[in-house]
């Protein structure tokens, strides 16, 4: 079965990832005024925002699972749904623990809501313009989160805290409903994963489809488990977002440095991550137009090491050490967009694209969880944060190292697929 909406669909399908990302992003702004007004501690606070991530570390894969199990429209609208009345919950909380609770199911809903996003885009849009689509899809955490770091402030000083977490309410549920009555329905009769069905090429790593067909939950989840390429796409998103996330929840020590207002600081790092979304898009159209997947990931890796080194690790004036933040955003959003969009061609089939993407949700939440840490015992030690750029270097240099492996992968599947052909025997071998 497969849903055929066109361009409408898809721009339906990628904002309600950004719908999605408000939640994430209307926290960091709203931290002190929930932690003087419920009596918080600094760390009972911080756990709020690590409480959305541990969804996604924990029930990555099983979440993917779930939504190609159940149906990626389905699921899509129910996580929305989920997130929209966790943040109405919220929203009138009266203790922490009301608070607390909603953040989780708030997680819940995130990870049902993006999870199903890439496998619904390659049903609404043909082969040629998936990849671009893909890429669009994924800025919509960068665009989200930094819509909402624009906008929160702004609904605080108008109408306290619990405003934001309204209007995150009534996005959600209203985004619900736009799934179900404006999104096409799956129509029967329609090999699943059509919309991609003729991407292949003659470069390595060229993509073919796979087989129709829906297989069950466990199913789809262990064909995912045993196969490289998914592995390789949760590692290289767990260093790249661990750094992208330790990156800007320190930035404000350059901030400091340099003697700017907490205010100007808070929309100068909402422009560095909005400005990650034109890496994304820009992943979509540099693939579409024959770049390789591996030369993005590894000059995108090197790029964030230097400019992770020229803001960090230096004393340059402040307005250069920014300029590098800006850079190491963009050049940095080329690895998601590109991950995102190899996704449906590592899934062993069309019925598991959804669980190749919880398995790589399932890193990225694993690295920032556990990267941020490692930056801040790094920088006790060494008695500042100048040392930051040694750590997120590290998990560049990793990156690049996972880029090399992707290239040999690749070139693997490459010749799979040209026995397969000469042989006679189709093009299924280049789905691993």
């Amino acid at each position: 079965m497969t849903v055929r909406g066109g361009t409408g669909s898809a721009a339906i399908v990628v904002g309600t990832g950004i719908v999605a990302a408000l939640n994430f992003g209307k926290l960091p702004p709203a931290l002190l005024a929930l932690q003087a007004e419920f009596g918080l501690s600094l760390v009972q606070v911080s756990w709020m925002v690590s409480l959305f991530m541990f969804a996604g570390a924990l029930f990555g894969i099983a979440g993917g699972a779930i939504a190609d199990g159940f149906g990626p429209r389905r699921v899509m609208a129910a996580g929305l749904l989920a997130m929209g009345s966790a943040s109405a919950a919220g929203a009138m909380a009266s203790s922490p623990a009301v608070l607390f609770t909603s953040r989780a199911i708030e997680s819940a809903g995130f990870l049902m809501a993006v999870l199903p996003g890439p496998a619904l885009l390659r049903q609404c849009v043909p082969a040629s313009q998936l990849r671009g689509w893909l890429g669009a899809w994924a800025a919509y955490m960068p665009a989200g989160m930094g819509l909402a770091l624009v906008v929160t402030p702004w609904l605080m000083q108008a109408a306290g805290w619990r405003a934001a977490w309204w209007g995150t309410a009534l996005a959600g549920i209203g985004w619900a409903a736009m799934i179900a009555f404006a999104l096409p329905r799956a129509q029967p009769g329609t090999p699943a994963g059509s919309g991609a069905a003729s991407a292949t090429g003659s470069r390595p790593g060229a993509e073919a489809a796979t087989g129709p067909g829906r297989a069950p939950l466990a199913a789809n989840a262990w064909a995912t488990v045993i196969r490289i390429g998914p592995w390789l796409l949760a590692l290289c998103f767990l260093f790249y977002a661990g750094q992208f996330v330790g990156i800007f929840s320190f930035l404000p020590s350059v901030y400091a440095d340099a003697g700017v207002a907490q205010s100007l600081g808070a929309l100068l790092t909402a422009l560095a991550v909005i400005a990650n979304v034109a890496g994304n898009l820009a992943a979509g159209l540099l693939l579409q137009q024959g770049f390789q997947r591996h030369s993005l990931i590894a000059f995108a890796g090197a790029s964030m090491a230097l400019c992770a080194w020229i803001a960090f690790g230096t004393e340059a004036p402040f307005a250069l050490r920014y300029a590098a933040i800006v850079v190491l955003s963009v050049v940095g959003g080329l690895i998601p967009g590109t991950l995102f969009a190899t996704a449906p061609f590592y899934a062993p089939n069309p019925a598991a694209v959804s669980t190749t993407v919880g398995l790589m949700q399932q890193g990225s939440a694993s690295g920032q969880i556990l990267l941020p840490p490692v930056i801040a015992a790094l920088a006790q030690y060494s008695g500042g944060w100048s040392s930051t750029w040694i750590a997120t270097g590290v998990a560049a240099a990793c990156t690049v190292a996972i880029a090399a492996a992707i290239r040999g992968h690749d070139s693997q599947r490459f010749a799979r697929a040209v026995s397969a052909s000469r042989s006679g025997g189709g093009a299924g071998g280049a789905s691993g």
